[in-house]
């Protein structure tokens, strides 16, 4: 069957609002105990090689997106996108009696995984979904995570491809911004974790060290400075997703450059310390639902900004943005006086 799509006559529409007016199309399920909602949507078309996109079918045209799909919204690019995937996947989707999709931008990265994956696919296991899961398979850290929690590989589908589900419960548009103010879920998520991979006694500091972009360039600087705070160093990168979780249960105090790892402090022991080191063109507090829950003492370290290093004719918000790759100085005596306040 060849389906049509026009972006100038596209319209976002929310679950709830398109469910109430097409009442035999789906239900809401409310999942109470963790606060969020799931809408079981029927017939519908779910394009992931793009994004978590979805599509309600009214016969063969398609002029509704749900904003539940998303985590960014749908501006032009994306909708003429979009117009392209359905164009050339009309002879290809495969077809799914019930499924569920887990996957948005980003979802290979530890965060994104973890933060707005991970913790609604959870929900649901809990309350005895039985479907399918559209997930990232080429993901390392989805494919690790799911063996942990016993999904067998007979109920996970490929996210990059094209799918025509009879009922597709589709999660509520939650990003791991959102999470601060869904504390039961967060609290759920940390205890499966726990669960899954069990706990450390005693206590330790740690530093975790950050490959690639976005690492302090004065590292052997900070590592003569938390050697004296016998703080000990750990490469995620030399551990097992399970390994790193474990690893970070009797944690006292952390300290990182901001990134995918910092994910690791939702595992970190209730009221123990977290400083996250930032460059001067871009900070993101991502794990504000960590430090809410379990009462962590967050510090943001903050290199100072000097506007004067960006080119003449790069807008204010271009140079910021491009801090997202960039390495950091980490002030030394800042820190130390940090942590000395810290660990007193």
């Amino acid at each position: 069957m060849h389906f049509s799509f026009d972006p100038q006559k596209a319209i976002l529409a929310s679950a709830g609002d398109y469910l109430d007016h097409f009442q035999r199309r789906g239900r809401a399920v409310h999942l109470e105990h963790l606060g969020i909602i799931c809408y079981g949507v029927t017939d519908c078309l779910y394009l992931g090689e793009k994004s978590q996109v979805l599509l309600p079918l009214e016969g063969t045209a398609l002029p509704l997106i749900f904003t539940e799909s998303c985590h960014y919204p749908a501006g032009d690019c994306r909708l003429t996108s979009l117009a392209q995937v359905v164009l050339s996947a009309t002879t290809d989707f495969l077809e799914v009696d019930e499924a569920a999709p887990f996957y948005a931008p980003g979802s290979d990265n530890l965060w994104h995984w973890t933060a707005e994956n991970l913790p609604k696919l959870l929900a649901l296991e809990s309350i005895g979904y039985s479907g399918k899961y559209i997930v990232p398979l080429e993901s390392k850290v989805a494919r690790e995570s799911l063996v942990l929690f016993h999904i067998p590989p007979e109920r996970l589908l490929p996210a990059k491809a094209a799918y025509r589900v009879k009922r597709l419960l589709l999660p509520q548009r939650l990003s791991g911004f959102d999470l601060p103010y869904y504390l039961p879920l967060v609290e759920f998520t940390r205890n499966k974790l726990l669960e899954a991979v069990g706990t450390l006694p005693g206590g330790k500091r740690c530093y975790i060290r950050r490959t690639g972009r976005r690492k302090p360039v004065n590292e052997e600087n900070v590592l003569d400075l938390l050697r004296g705070f016998d703080f000990e160093t750990m490469l995620p990168e030399d551990l097992s997703l399970a390994e790193q979780w474990r690893y970070m249960t009797n944690v006292d105090c952390s300290v990182m450059a901001h990134g995918a790892n910092s994910t690791l402090t939702l595992l970190q022991k209730p009221r123990s310390a977290f400083v996250e080191l930032f460059g001067n063109r871009y900070v993101s507090y991502n794990n504000l639902h960590a430090a809410r829950l379990l009462r962590l003492k967050y510090h943001a370290l903050v290199q100072d900004l000097d506007v004067s290093s960006a080119p003449l004719d790069m807008s204010l918000a271009d140079f910021l943005w491009g801090g997202l790759t960039a390495d950091m100085v980490v002030d030394i005596t800042h820190l130390r006086i940090l942590l000395e306040t810290l660990l007193e």
